[in-house]
């Protein structure tokens, strides 16, 4: 009955033990770019990122290539555990991007998933971005090569703005788009234009009250997997 007891006790502890049990997630960092896998068991990978208050991070998660994960998703969540963003339900798409505004300082936890209606499967890239928040007289000179992937800025909230944008040098023409998120969804474009040789592309708008807006300087998503991008461009905004 002693034995029988002992043995009971143990089998107990062990439970215990192994209930409280916490397992480390890997840490990244900005400008970072990991590799994970969503399979069937396994569809959340999980990441710490440190994030200080008022930076403006962007979380671009794309398929890898010849990945058949046609359907990529990130939710965050703050240091307290409390989610800030969920694209889960957003339109099911291979390339996510999307961001928000830190409201305090700490270790941030972004989890790499998919469409929570899809059941597709394989690789993924995973990069977050600080965004330079971009003010009226700014000049920006900036590089986009297979390295760097796009490029992103962020433009002030309720702003009157004008963003002018040229290829400087690089026989791959870059993409140049804005962008609009929210925090239940990934990017919506605004607008996008294709480098021309020589050419000084504009757009004039006002920025929204209530929503993020990005800029963006980059390739085609299969172009960064096929071909050999490096590519100068000017950022002005007035």
């Amino acid at each position: 009955m002693v034995k029988r007891f002992t043995i009971l006790t143990v089998l107990a502890l062990m439970m215990s033990f192994a209930a409280v049990t916490v397992y480390a997630q890997d840490t990244i960092e900005y400008g970072e770019i990991v590799t994970g896998e969503i399979t069937d068991d396994e569809t959340e990978i999980s990441y710490t990122l440190a994030v200080e208050e008022g930076d403006i991070v962007v979380l671009d998660m794309r398929r890898t290539k010849d990945s058949e994960l046609y359907s990529t998703a990130v939710i965050v969540q703050d240091p307290d555990g409390d989610e800030v963003l969920n694209t889960t339900e957003d339109t099911s798409a291979s390339n996510t991007v999307a961001g928000f505004v830190a409201d305090e300082s700490g270790d941030f936890t972004v989890i790499a998933t998919r469409n929570q209606y899809s059941e597709t499967t394989g690789e993924f890239e995973l990069r977050p971005t600080s965004a330079r928040l971009l003010e009226s007289g700014d000049d920006v000179k900036g590089l986009v090569d297979n390295e760097s992937a796009d490029v992103y800025y962020a433009l002030p909230y309720d702003t009157d703005v004008s963003v002018s944008y040229i290829q400087t040098s690089g026989d791959y023409y870059l993409y140049f788009r804005i962008y609009s998120i929210d925090n239940q969804n990934s990017a919506s474009l605004y607008a996008s234009s294709t480098a021309i040789d020589g050419i000084t592309w504009t757009v004039t708008f006002t920025t929204e009250a209530d929503y993020l807006t990005l800029v963006s300087v980059g390739a085609d998503e299969y172009d960064f997997q096929y071909e050999d991008i490096s590519s100068k461009f000017t950022l002005t905004v007035e």
